[in-house]
Order: structure tokens, then sequence, then C-alpha cells
């Protein structure tokens, strides 16, 4: 399967190639439109893992509704159930408000660390989004579930873990993705919020998610890993969003905590992620309000 969002991404990636910038300050760089933030005798990550987390990125940035239809996935969870190891696997349940009818969609998952899977079967939405396995009949048109006719998508992920997903029609004239994560490590203050995402296992780099911050706004940054530390900046868009690669790993060391901490005019985040052996958490724990 190909689709403009690929094709956008591989045109922004090129055109990065061309021109990769270095910033000014602590050990902080940015290739391919991400900045990044390494810990003083860290090496520089390969070219092909920094590839991996632009395109997440801008996946992320995609799914919050920058794509050009404006529609969204929406995930409304049915249940839980125990799988191996103790661990859960959610089951979610898809909709497409607006999405256009009597038309045949395809639909994709994106693990982290794993190649996009197509479902093999034709996708259908019926009138009030729902996303479905077949046509849907008459008397499923106006239903917010169809169980056994329902798009069912399993997500059995740790702490912090998301899993992208691509909706597009069968023409590929609309495309929509999406990003979910079922166990965010987050802390929301005064309307701000900084989110630890998890972008290779054993949260071997991390993604750091801003929001509700001032629009265009530097925002200070601190990253502290075992014993390591960074303090530099987030470039904030109009919306007062910011994102930033991290890479918790130090040298030494096989596990530990990254501890990250934003500053907002009002406001002072702090999430704590652990990463090694310790990373893939079994079981789901809340999300963080306070450090």
């Amino acid at each position: 399967m190909y689709s403009p969002i690929r094709s956008v991404v591989c045109l922004s990636l090129l055109a990065l190639l061309a021109f990769p910038l270095s910033s000014h300050g602590q050990q902080a760089k940015q290739m391919y439109g991400l900045r990044y933030a390494l810990f003083r005798g860290q090496p520089n990550p390969s070219e092909d893992l920094l590839n991996t987390l632009s395109r997440e990125a801008f996946w992320d940035d995609s799914s919050r509704g920058l794509n050009p239809s404006g529609l969204r996935l929406r995930f409304v969870k049915i249940d839980e159930q125990t799988a191996a190891e103790g661990r859960i696997a959610d089951r979610y349940r898809v909709f497409v408000e607006g999405a256009p009818d009597n038309k045949v969609f395809s639909f994709a998952t994106w693990p982290i660390n794993q190649p996009l899977a197509d479902d093999p079967r034709d996708i259908y939405v019926n009138g009030q989004g729902l996303l479905m396995i077949h046509k849907p009949k008459p008397e499923q048109e106006l239903r917010l579930s169809a169980p056994g006719d329902e798009l069912v998508v399993v997500a059995m992920t740790a702490i912090a873990e998301p899993v992208r997903y691509l909706f597009e029609k069968k023409d590929q004239k609309l495309v929509i993705p999406a990003t979910l994560v079922p166990y965010p490590m987050m802390s929301e203050e005064h309307g701000c919020r900084l989110e630890a995402r998890i972008s290779m296992p054993d949260a071997s780099s991390v993604l750091i998610v801003a929001d509700g911050f001032p629009a265009k706004a530097k925002i200070p940054l601190v990253l502290v890993s075992e014993g390591f530390s960074f303090s530099g900046s987030m470039s904030a868009d109009q919306d007062g969003h910011a994102v930033m690669a991290a890479f918790p790993f130090v040298p030494g060391k096989a596990q530990g905590t990254l501890r990250a901490t934003a500053e907002g005019p009002d406001c002072l985040p702090t999430v704590v992620l652990p990463w090694g052996s310790s990373a893939a958490a079994p079981n789901p724990a809340p999300a963080q309000k306070k450090p």
C-alpha cells in the first residue's frame, strides 16, 4: 500500500537531508526537522534512527488534525483482557465521524520498531462513523457498536508506548493517520501538558511532547538520566505544541529512569519514565498528574 502521507514524509525528509541543522546550546541538535537532546558523552544516533523518530513525530502531529481532510480517528475502549505474561490487551472500536459512506477503505497498524502492517480486509463506515469489516446492513447504519461486524483493534502496550494507525480511502484521496497511547506517561499542570512517549523498545529513544504552552515560545526543558543532565529548550509552534527526541541510555547503565521537566509561565510539569529492562511494565499504571 502506498499513500500520500508517505509521499509527504519522504519529500520532507529529502529536503531536510539536503540542509541538516545544528542548534546552539547544550548538546542539542536538529536533523530531519526534529530537534533532539544528547547527554554529554553520548554518541550521535544513527541517521536511520533519526529518520524513524522524525516520521513518528510527523505522524503524531498529522494525527492531531493537521491532515487536509480535517477528519480524525476516534478510539472507544471496549474492554481489556489479560494476555501473555500478565500484560493487558486493550480492545477498541474505531470511529471516523464525517467519513464518506458507500466507500471502501483500508486500515493499517504501525507498532514501534515494526513495519506498517496492512489489514487485508476491506473496511467500511456506517452512518455513525463506525468502522466495519463489511458493508453495513440497513439496520446497522445508525449503530454505535456492531459486535462481530465492527473493526476491533487490539493494543498490547507498555506504559507510554504508542501504536500508530493509518485509515485511507482506496483511491487515496482521503488519508487519516492516528496515534493511540493506551497508558500515557504525562503530567498536566495549569493547562500545560508534558508527555514522554516511547519510540523504540526498552525506551532507548523517547519523544518528549509538550502541549498547552504559549505560542511560538521557547520552552525550557531539563532532562536527567542516572546522573547525566541536559538543559535546553523546545520550540513551540503557533498552537503551543513542541516535540523533542531524547535518548535515556547512558554509559555504564543497563536500566534507569529519565526525568523530564518543562517550564511554562505558571506551570512546571514533570514526567518520569523507566528505561532499559524496567521499561516494559506488564501492567498499566495511571497517567502522572504530579511529579
